[in-house]
């Protein structure tokens, strides 16, 4: 603020003043008659009143100065009793024998119990308008490393030399009625060594800083040796701390607490900026490394080497006010790193890069070759992971489900993809070992990218369960509800325990392939399922069905006896294909062939509402009694419906149709039997050469 500088113009020249004053004022003139002239001189000059209550103590040899105490500037008019400034104590000292070389040696100036209070009123006029004003009559007087004044004050061509300043107990206070905002810097302490070029300069800063918008409270502490070369062209600020403890709007709750330390150097016209032994703690982390800017006057290329040490990142997150449940309580409280950064322009590479996720390690580079859009390109390979360890409890994913429909009836704001569609992208990423959703994979592959709002995943392949996965996905978000598309081949698996680690519980055994090509459209599950629309199909060998014998189902149908085997239904083939449309997935090729028997089937699911009904042909080709039944029903079609609830469905053998089926057949056989022994009985009458010649044979 031009207030300040003004204002500690203003000090100096006073303090010039006095000084010249105590030469010579203690012998010829009354103190009471220095205070009344100072007074007067400074109302003449700003037109606010200057106080000077303490008495005058002096000093002549070998330090010529002047020590003064409880001192008031008020405020201009129409501002009320309350002083702009109070200054308890200012003490100034000035070397005699210097004077003599044209140089001004200043002891350490101190100045305690400062207090002042700036006002702006509703009207926009403010208490410190005399000293602006006088300010404005000479504002370089403090801002040259050699004071020269005008050939009145006699001074001009004096070299100044301070040897330190302390300020003890200092406050400024800012209130703006117009804006409504309060600001109040107190406890200010500082203390500076001699400014000598090229020596180590001791310098400690301390200050209470709050604000009223945004409210925030704010406590600082500031040490370093400071050195500087003769023309100020190059600083070096060595052992540098700063503590900083700060609460309010947008902190968390329990506040920030920062202590920063580093040795710093800036070279003004190498144009250059370098932290070395960099350390930032704070909100449980704590950053080391070295960082340096080159070519400041140019264009700027910043280099960092940081090393993140091993934190809590759960623990972070909850002081930013984030909470995060996970399944595994102890995912995400250990995270460390290492990178190496590059940033000049509009580029940036960070390379390499190295995270350490709790037991997952995290290699890979990074670049961003234009910040619009922007450009990426990364290349990572994580070693290990278990993706569920990360999402929250079942149950908790549960209630979100259930309360998410509610939200969206209460209007939930639509995402922003303005980013996402702006983002050109190429990675590629590679996975060791991956556990998600219950899946375990090896040697994952993904190659992702990213063009004018449309993602794709391609290729994605893995080795799973003794066999292979090959797939792509796309993304499509350039209308505000996104698109998707995904192709999988499955092959060689082993079905059963992929389905256990999938859903906790396998129904179908057996070696096989599955192919998938869906596209839907949405952000919701429910109309993601409405939308669905694709094909599929389906083949395994050498497996079976868990739950549900058939066999045993078809001889309890028929009345047969029943065995206590297990419930499963063994099949050497099981294979099927078919469509998807709005969400309703429709099959009319299914076929099972075990040694016993041959399935045929055909129906609807329907995703949207979770329903089966599906329609199996049963057919016994051979003698059940390998499964406990009688050979009277082979040859015989027997329908099994299988409806309901798609996760709890029932089966249900059409004994009606199976006993009809089956009588029928019983006819068959008996047409079939006379007419051989009717066959038999003419053979015998005409001979078997008849017969020959007959059918031409």
């Amino acid at each position: 603020m031009k207030i300040i500088k003004w204002f500690f113009g203003l000090v100096i020249g006073l303090v010039l003043l006095i000084v010249a004053a105590a030469l010579i004022v203690p012998l010829f003139v009354d103190e009471n008659m220095v205070k009344e002239k100072i007074s007067s001189e400074f109302e003449n000059r700003t037109g606010q009143t200057l106080s000077l209550n303490g008495p005058l103590n002096w000093s002549v040899f070998p330090w010529v100065g002047i020590q003064l105490s409880d001192v008031r500037v008020g405020s201009a008019q129409g501002f009320g009793e309350q002083p702009l400034a109070v200054v308890k104590e200012l003490d100034v000292k000035v070397g005699v024998k210097p004077l003599f070389e044209k140089k001004i040696a200043v002891d350490t100036v101190v100045l305690k119990g400062v207090r002042l209070n700036l006002h702006k009123n509703k009207d926009g006029r403010v208490n410190w308008e005399g000293l602006a004003e006088a300010g404005g009559k000479d504002q370089n007087t403090a801002e040259q490393p050699k004071a020269k004044t005008g050939g009145s004050s006699g001074m001009e061509g004096f070299e100044v030399r301070l040897k330190g300043i302390e300020l003890e107990d200092v406050s400024l206070h800012f209130d703006d009625e117009q804006e409504g905002v309060s600001v109040r810097l107190d406890d200010l302490a500082l203390k500076v060594g001699e400014l000598l070029p090229g020596q180590p300069v001791p310098l400690h800063l301390d200050f209470r800083l709050e604000n009223s918008q945004p409210v925030m409270k704010l406590d600082l502490s500031m040490s370093t040796d400071m050195t500087f070369t003769e023309d100020y062209q190059r600083i070096d600020l060595a052992a540098l701390a700063v503590d900083l403890n700060a609460a309010g709007e947008g902190l968390p709750a329990q506040g920030v607490k920062l202590a920063l330390a580093a040795n710093v150097g800036l070279d003004n016209k190498q144009g250059a900026l370098a932290l070395s032994d960099l350390s930032v703690s704070g909100l449980n982390v704590d950053i080391t490394g070295d960082l340096s800017v080159t070519d400041l006057h140019g264009k700027p290329r910043l280099e960092a080497k940081l090393a993140l040490q091993q934190t809590n990142l759960k623990e972070l997150l909850e002081i930013a006010g984030v909470e995060v449940v996970t399944a595994d309580a102890g995912a995400l409280t250990k995270v460390s790193g290492n990178l190496f950064v590059v940033q000049q322009g509009d580029t940036l590479t960070a390379d390499p890069v190295s995270i350490k996720l709790d037991d997952s390690t995290l290699n890979g580079t990074l670049k961003i070759l234009s910040f619009k859009g922007p450009v990426v390109r990364a290349s990572f390979k994580l070693d290990a992971i278990d993706l569920d360890r990360y999402m929250p409890p079942k149950a908790e994913e549960t209630a979100a489900v259930a309360k998410q429909p509610e939200k969206q009836k209460a209007g939930s704001s639509k995402p922003d993809f303005t980013a996402l569609r702006k983002l050109n992208l190429d990675a590629d990423f590679s996975v060791g070992s991956l556990t998600s959703s219950g899946l375990h994979m090896q040697n994952v592959i993904l190659k992702l990218k990213s063009r004018k709002g449309v993602l794709t995943l391609d290729p994605i392949s893995a080795a799973l369960y003794e066999g292979k996965l090959h797939g792509s996905v796309k993304l499509d978000v350039r209308k505000d509800t996104p698109r998707f598309s995904a192709r999988k081949t499955l092959s060689g698996i082993q079905i059963e325990p992929l389905l256990k680690d999938l859903t906790g519980k396998a129904q179908l055994q057996g070696t096989g392939d599955i192919k998938v090509d869906v596209h839907s459209m949405g952000l919701d599950d429910l109309t993601i399922k409405q939308n669905l629309n694709g094909r599929f199909s389906l083949e395994f060998r050498d497996g079976a069905y868990i739950g549900f014998n058939l066999a045993q189902a078809i001889r309890q149908a028929t009345g047969q006896a029943v065995s206590d085997e297990p419930q499963k239904t063994d099949f050497a083939e099981l294979k099927g294909s078919g469509v998807i449309r709005q969400g309703v997935v429709t099959n009319n090729d299914f076929y099972m062939a075990s040694p016993v028997l041959r399935v045929t089937g055909k129906g609807k699911v329907n995703l949207v509402k979770e329903k089966v009904n599906y329609l199996l042909t049963t057919k016994v080709v051979k003698s059940l009694q390998g499964q406990g039944g009688a050979n009277d029903l082979k040859g015989v079609a027997i329908p099994v419906r299988i409806s309901g609830n798609l996760n709890d469905p029932s089966f249900m053998v059409d004994l009606e149709a199976a006993l009809k089926a089956n009588a029928e057949h019983k006819i068959e056989e008996k047409k079939q039997e006379l007419l051989d022994k009717a066959g038999e009985s003419i053979e015998k009458k005409l001979g078997s050469g008849a017969l020959k010649g007959l059918f031409g044979r």
